[in-house]
């Protein structure tokens, strides 16, 4: 009797053990450590739909400016279509390489997640921010040459609105942590460093103040990048000290040297 009911409960298992090409329970047993490789594939396709998206925005936004102007103007916008085509590579690069950095990691699920991921994002936001500004820059000191103004030719501004805020959002976090401690002062700085943005001017006319204008198009890349650096500097201090906190609530000790 008991030798039949042992039968009957591993009947799921035999069976399941004989089903041809049955690799499931592997593929789900091990998906934990390969969650780097499925992030990697996710960022992959992601550089692909940002691409198709860019060069869809950037081809239907030059031919509208193209309708939209007169004489040199359209020869400038063709001009800046094309840069603005070329850009949409290298910005989507920096999302398959955000991925190619997070398949090779070789974290725990927990600094995976809360370390790898975000860092990588950050970077991410950082690098593909820098260079949707310098070809911006390319784009405002071309038609700032050719026709005294800037062309406002931009590339998926959707998508990149919110570009900013997320590199941004470590220094935001740590000027309201500071706010709480009462250290007004330097979360206020932070802040400011935040919102920092010197592009409020387009560029018109050539004169000096259009000469400006279009250095400070480039100036705001540098500070996208400070902004950036700023930012994982932050973070991986918070994140260093939480991950030493933790280990010390775990076995917790106090520095006092004994005799």
């Amino acid at each position: 009797m008991e030798k039949i009911l042992n039968q009957i409960l591993d009947l799921p298992h035999m069976v399941n053990q004989k089903l041809p090409k049955n690799n499931f329970n592997a593929m789900v047993e091990g998906s934990e450590g390969s969650f780097g490789g499925w992030a990697g594939t996710f960022y992959k396709i992601g550089a692909l739909v940002l691409l198709l998206g860019m060069l869809l925005t950037a081809i239907t936004g030059g031919i509208d400016a193209i309708n939209s102007a007169d004489g040199i103007g359209k020869g400038t916008a063709v001009v800046c279509m094309l840069i603005l085509i070329y850009a949409a590579f290298p910005i989507a690069q920096t999302v398959r390489s955000a991925g190619d950095s997070l398949a090779g990691s070789k974290s725990g699920i927990v600094d995976f997640f809360f370390r790898d991921l975000i860092v990588a994002n950050i970077k991410l936001f950082g690098h593909a921010g820098a260079l949707v500004a310098l070809f911006g820059a390319f784009c405002a000191t071309l038609g700032w040459l050719l026709m005294g103004t800037d062309p406002n030719i931009s590339i998926a501004p959707e998508f990149f609105a919110g570009v900013a805020y997320s590199v941004s959002l470590p220094i935001n976090a740590a000027a309201e942590f500071l706010s709480m401690i009462r250290l007004d002062f330097v979360g206020g700085v932070l802040k400011d460093f935040s919102a920092w943005d010197v592009t409020g001017s387009d560029a018109s006319g050539y004169n000096i103040g259009g000469l400006v204008a279009v250095g400070w198009e480039y100036v705001q890349v540098a500070i996208v990048l400070a902004k950036l650096y700023v930012s994982l500097a932050i973070y991986n201090f918070l994140y260093g000290l939480l991950s030493s906190l933790s280990r010390w609530i775990k076995n917790p000790s106090l520095p006092i040297k004994t005799s």
